[in-house]
């Protein structure tokens, strides 16, 4: 089997008005992403999507459009069952992991349609096929958070992410005690509560606020920049630290454990370079003890479903977080995929080959091919 082109789809999709966005980094208000299709000699054509947050890893739809487009002409003729040489190809350039991740995505999915098998059995089978999804609470007032988790608790949701912090500026640390006070307040003692700063707190800062909160049994994720940051607070309180910005990488995950910066690390596909790659950096926490939620870039409903059979095949019982697609106005996926349903993702056809998607392509445009 031989790659005899490559298309490149840049793709805008803005937010329901009402379910915008906020996080430290600001407001976002729609998905800039790229998707990639990679067509084989054999008619199989594999789907990946690149999901960038400038803030968050330095990707942008721009940036992964140059990197696919410089390195599109180069997997022309390759085997796509060829996966970890590919990818050893793509890291000649250092970074760029969401662009990578479109590339991975859909190489799985190649690989998958033609072997006929869903991706989860090649992540090594199925352990669970139902998995609960967490649903995030965007920065707003104590009132406001309070009454949107209860609406995400009565939706079915078990687990709540709270968004707080504010990168680039002051916090007020009382307002963010009362917004977690709030929340816990309104939704009980029986839904796990994760406060994610998105790095948007100064060391000292994010000490004095999460003193404040550990009665009120919360997680604590990203609360500031860096390993070293991570490393910092955690000496310094007893509530659950989880790295996220701060674990994109193999490597990361070694330094987080050397330096003993978190009590769990929040495991992405889409900004860790694709399925591969996490594999690799779920077998070192696994193999060190250290726990793992899984969680999600923006994305679309495809990404969302190729990140869920990494879920499917390794059951961690912390909610995953592949909800993006519901924030959007319209759902690229045409058949298959994510189902979602009280708090609990599962895919249409267990039996699907690959990702097990379809795409409206109506909703893609004009591609850069490259052949």
């Amino acid at each position: 089997m031989k790659i005899t082109k490559i298309d490149i789809h840049p793709i805008s999709i803005p937010y329901i008005p009402e379910r915008v966005f906020t996080v430290s980094y600001g407001a976002i208000d729609s998905v800039m992403n790229v998707i990639v299709k990679i067509h084989t000699d054999e008619g199989i054509v594999g789907l990946g999507e690149a999901a960038p947050v400038f803030p968050f890893n330095g990707e942008s739809q721009e940036s992964c459009m140059a990197f696919l487009s410089r390195f599109a002409p180069k997997l022309i003729g390759m085997n796509p069952m060829a996966l970890t040489s590919i990818l050893e190809l793509l890291d000649t350039v250092y970074g760029n992991l969401a662009a990578k991740t479109a590339i991975d995505f859909a190489l799985y999915d190649i690989i998958g349609k033609a072997t006929k098998q869903p991706i989860y059995n090649l992540l090594g089978g199925l352990r669970k096929d139902k998995v609960p999804i967490h649903m995030t609470v965007p920065i707003k007032t104590p009132k406001e958070m309070a009454q949107e988790a209860t609406k995400r608790v009565e939706e079915g949701f078990r687990t709540i992410e709270m968004k707080l912090g504010r990168v680039g500026a002051s916090v007020d640390a009382d307002l963010e005690v009362e917004r977690i006070k709030s929340v816990r307040d309104a939704v009980g003692s029986g839904v796990l509560l994760i406060a994610d700063a998105n790095t948007g707190w100064a060391p000292h800062t994010a000490i004095s606020i999460i003193r404040k909160i550990e009665q009120y049994d919360v997680f604590i994720e990203q609360p500031t920049k860096g390993i070293a940051g991570l490393a910092e607070v955690k000496r310094s309180v007893s509530a659950a630290i989880v790295a996220d910005e701060s674990c994109s990488t193999p490597e990361d995950t070694v330094e987080i454990l050397r330096r003993d910066a978190a009590d769990m690390i929040s495991v992405k596909p889409a900004k860790m370079g694709g399925l591969y790659k996490t594999s690799r950096i779920i077998a070192i926490a696994e193999s060190a003890g250290l726990p793992y939620r899984y969680d999600g870039m923006e994305s679309t409903r495809l990404t969302c479903t190729a990140s869920l059979h990494m879920a499917m095949a390794t059951a961690k019982d912390v909610a995953g977080g592949f909800s993006q697609y519901t924030r959007q106005q319209k759902d690229i996926v045409k058949k298959g995929g994510l189902i979602l349903e009280k708090g609990v993702a599962s895919v249409q056809d267990l039996d699907a080959p690959g990702i097990g998607v379809e795409l409206d392509d109506s909703f893609l445009g004009t591609p850069v091919t490259f052949s």
